[in-house]
């Protein structure tokens, strides 16, 4: 990628970075990024200080960025025992695949993260880049490995076991988030994942109440779930699914009453509003004005997995919209359906139109 395409790519998301700050990123000196910036002005791609359009919306994306390698069984599955797979490879994480899919719909994603110093973490920091998704946050740990996430699918696409090696995350400390939080900052939202350190979790959401900042917390697993800070004031809107939800508000869901008691509990810790993932049944969703459950969309499914990124992504892109949060979970629905017609963890035919029509075509 050129200088001039690795400014706009900067810029886009730091509108405010200085020209001194520009030169330290790319290797340039300042008088050489001010004649960038000039001729980029003039080409019209630009327009001053601030040097994007203040309408574009930035998406601070904090969490994991790892390799996905998923085996599909030729066959029903036999365990205990070899089965045939035919195998790939791509670019995952919860953070990462978020933030893919925020720039498919529009909006300007960065990423915090950690990688290793080695060919996984090149290539998820390169591609990442090309997606349209601000690296200069990834951190890069020579002593660490980059995270990997193995996942073994039956014949439907349905997950049968997973592995992940992610104690890279476990670096991702507070003292990080500190060093990088006056551009976190900057963000329209933040998107955060528990993959990273508790007291990571516990920095940005404490930070993000005292300056309200809006942000979206998926909790990952139920395991994973126990490290965010009991006190959530701070947390715009946290998704779990009921398992997590359980997990976090210590109500055991056996019936439907039961989603709102959960919810309300988690209201009552301070987050906003609640969309519980449902699987096959669709999702809940709660706030002080509004409830109620959304039936999930009828789908061919090719492969589940990162369909859960793509309705969190749906989400955030309807509140930056000033959706209701049902509309916004339906449009989230939307793009996990097509997310879960494709073979690919995000899809690449993912857009705002793709989902819109598809959404027409379902009702």
């Amino acid at each position: 990628m050129d200088k001039e395409e690795q400014i706009l790519q900067i810029i886009r998301f730091n509108p405010y970075i200085t020209q001194q700050e520009l030169a330290d990123q790319i290797g340039l000196s300042r008088p050489a990024v001010a004649n960038y910036i000039k001729r980029l002005i003039e080409a019209g791609r630009i327009k001053g200080r601030a040097y994007v359009l203040n309408d574009e919306q930035t998406i601070a994306c904090v969490g994991g960025a790892n390799v996905d390698r998923k085996a599909h069984a030729l066959q029903a599955v036999r365990l205990q025992s070899s089965n045939p797979v035919k195998t790939e490879e791509s670019l995952g994480g919860v953070a990462r695949n978020v933030a893919e899919n925020l720039a498919r719909l529009n909006l300007r994603p960065g990423l915090t993260t950690v990688v290793g110093q080695d060919k996984e973490g090149e290539w998820l920091r390169d591609a990442s880049f090309k997606l349209g998704i601000d690296t200069q946050m990834m951190m890069t740990l020579s002593q660490e490995r980059t995270g990997t996430y193995s996942a073994f699918l039956d014949p439907s696409g349905e997950l049968v076991v997973s592995m992940a090696d992610m104690a890279i995350y476990d670096a991702l400390t507070k003292q990080l988030i500190q060093q990088k939080w006056s551009h976190i900052k900057q963000a329209n939202a933040i998107f955060l994942d528990t993959n990273i350190a508790a007291d990571a979790l516990q920095e940005v959401i404490e930070q993000s109440a005292k300056q309200q900042l809006t942000v979206f917390v998926d909790p990952v697993s139920s395991i994973k779930a126990e490290k965010l800070p009991k006190d959530l004031t701070g947390v715009h809107t946290i998704l779990p699914n009921q398992e997590e939800a359980e997990t976090l508000s210590g109500v055991t869901i056996n019936q439907e009453q039961d989603y709102a008691v959960a919810s309300q509990k988690l209201l009552d810790q301070g987050v906003q509003q609640v969309v519980l993932t449902l699987g096959a049944k669709g999702i809940y969703y709660y706030n002080q004005e509004e409830s109620g459950f959304i039936e999930a969309l009828p789908v061919d499914v090719k492969d589940v997995t990162g369909a859960g990124d793509a309705f969190t992504s749906g989400v955030i892109y309807g509140a930056t919209q000033q959706m209701s949060l049902s509309e916004s979970c339906r449009f989230g629905l939307g793009c996990a359906t097509v997310t879960l017609e494709s073979e690919q963890s995000c899809a690449e035919d993912l857009s705002v139109e793709t989902v819109y029509t598809k959404l027409k075509e379902l009702n």
